[in-house]
């Protein structure tokens, strides 16, 4: 294990960054990446459709919660890997042609592929778009003596919604979307932000736009402001955050299972995972019946938005999970949720793209053809972003 000198936090003894903070953590990495690949990643500002690279990576030392490892009894495993095996690991007795007896350690469930497609409209009644949105997607494959063919998969979604005069909230949303891709670059290798460094992140972003309302001199409803949603996926672990009253949607999905076995536990289900930062859920937050906080013309209005104030009044929601089952995230902005659009027809517009009924590309033109349909008014962004799990099990031997 490694101690990380910023929080103290122990990390992997493979992490070169801090899991929890990001702060550098001065080890070697296991994986040693030839001189003659590359892991800098290219980013562009607006509609970034997605980056892809692979990077093709040697390495003899590998990790016990990556791959797995065969032992000649149950004696010989050692201590250090049974501590450090994941909580979902199994211990799998099989014949072994050399031995009495071999122990298989294995990982029932895997990313197996992310899936995404992203776009933005301008929608009916507006003249300019001031949605912005950027996708990153790369793979990381580890081959090496003793081991199997492993592939790591990570991916950075970013979807801001505008707002401000004369072209401020088109800036902004492209201000915040740059900076937090930029910040992610440097870092972003062996594992996701924890909510410190994903919480300094957005912190800079806000800071970003709000020293340029200070120096522009914006007041008011002049100062320029834009709405976050953020989602990172690292192999299995996830991580949202987000300032606003953009959306992150999950779908999932049971299909599989007979019907006298389904439940409402896993059956078709949507939900929101974020919670729009407004006068409406605050008043309910402060004991305001949800009647009386509707009625209020300001109901709607934003309580958080970055740039418009310094960082320290900004309090963004960040959230860290683990997939485990495949899922279908949606971001999006508020121009495409508007009137319960989306919990009025996701069964018909997200759960086939989860099914693989229609294509991701096919599901995300619909999505925005019913936004348009429904809130035409507004400018409309959406990124699909699809995860498929597997559960075969990843084996590997041990050669002499």
């Amino acid at each position: 294990m490694s101690i990380c000198p910023s929080c103290q936090a122990e990390n992997p003894a493979s992490y070169q960054f801090c899991q929890f903070c990001g702060t550098k953590i001065a080890v070697n990495s296991p994986v040693a990446i030839s001189d003659n690949e590359s892991t800098n990643e290219e980013t562009q500002s607006l509609n970034l459709e997605g980056l892809i690279e692979e990077i093709d990576t040697q390495s003899e030392v590998f990790e016990p919660s990556q791959l797995a490892q065969v032992v000649t009894s149950e004696e010989e495993l050692p201590e250090e890997l049974s501590q450090e095996l994941p909580l979902k690991t199994n211990l799998e007795v099989i014949p072994d042609p050399s031995s009495e007896l071999s122990v298989i350690l294995t990982s029932p469930l895997y990313l197996q592929n992310i899936t995404y497609a992203g776009k933005t409209d301008v929608g009916k009644q507006r003249d300019r778009n001031e949605d912005d949105f950027a996708a990153i997607f790369q793979t990381r494959s580890i081959n090496g003596k003793s081991q199997i063919s492993d592939r790591s998969y990570r991916g950075l979604f970013v979807l801001c919604d505008g707002m401000g005069g004369h072209e401020g909230g088109a800036e902004a949303s492209a201000i915040a979307v740059n900076s937090i891709i930029e910040q992610f670059r440097q870092f972003w290798i062996d594992t996701l932000p924890g909510s410190q460094k994903i919480e300094e992140i957005i912190s800079n972003a806000n800071q970003a736009i709000f020293t340029k309302n200070e120096s522009e001199q914006r007041q008011s409803l002049g100062r320029m402001g834009t709405t976050l949603v953020m989602l990172t996926i690292h192999d299995l672990e996830v991580a949202i955050a987000h300032v606003g009253d953009s959306r992150i949607y999950k779908v999932t999905n049971s299909p599989d299972l007979p019907v006298k076995e389904t439940t409402e536990a896993n059956s078709p289900k949507l939900e929101q995972i974020t919670r729009d930062h407004e006068v409406l859920n605050q008043l309910i937050d402060l004991g305001v019946d949800l009647e009386t906080a509707q009625a209020r013309p300001d109901a709607h209005q934003l309580t958080q938005a970055l740039g418009p104030n310094p960082s320290n009044l900004i309090s963004p929601y960040i959230q860290i999970f683990s997939l485990t089952e495949p899922t279908l995230f949606l971001l999006c902005s508020d121009g495409l949720c508007d009137n319960d659009a989306i919990e009025q027809n996701w069964r018909s517009h997200l759960l086939p793209i989860l099914n693989k009924e229609i294509d991701l590309q096919t599901g995300l033109d619909n999505l925005i053809e019913l936004g348009n349909n429904i809130n035409g008014y507004d400018n409309l962004t959406a990124i699909l972003v699809l995860c498929d799990l597997d559960d075969q099990d990843h084996i590997a031997t041990k050669k002499d």
